[in-house]
């Protein structure tokens, strides 16, 4: 029933597996050790190119919203496109958004 060629069919088999999860066990552990030197891609080039290949993850290209929004608010007024008025917000705004954005996740 076993014969030769099957006993070494899955001799082979079994080596492929457990050299192919070495070998994966082995380039995580290089990309955590160039991480901790302080080499590999940072935050935000990982967000990039994770925005550009996967079609199911959300980009945030700006790690500081707070600030770009207060220079296009500035910008704004500068040049007369907007006053002050028209840029506050009041609360009742802010809660009705913050439930709008609130999917439940």
């Amino acid at each position: 029933m076993l014969d030769n060629d099957i006993i070494l069919g899955g001799a082979v088999a079994v080596g492929g597996l457990v050299a192919g999860a070495g070998l994966l066990a082995f380039a995580e552990s290089m990309g955590e050790r160039g991480k901790a030197r302080g080499g590999g891609l940072s935050d935000s080039m990982a967000t990039k190119l994770s925005g550009a290949l996967l079609e199911d993850v959300e980009v945030d290209s700006v790690s500081d919203l707070g600030s770009l929004t207060d220079k296009l608010e500035a910008a704004l007024k500068e040049s007369g496109g907007a006053d002050a008025k028209e840029l506050e917000m009041s609360e009742e705004d802010k809660k009705r958004i913050a439930e709008e954005a609130d999917d439940g996740w």
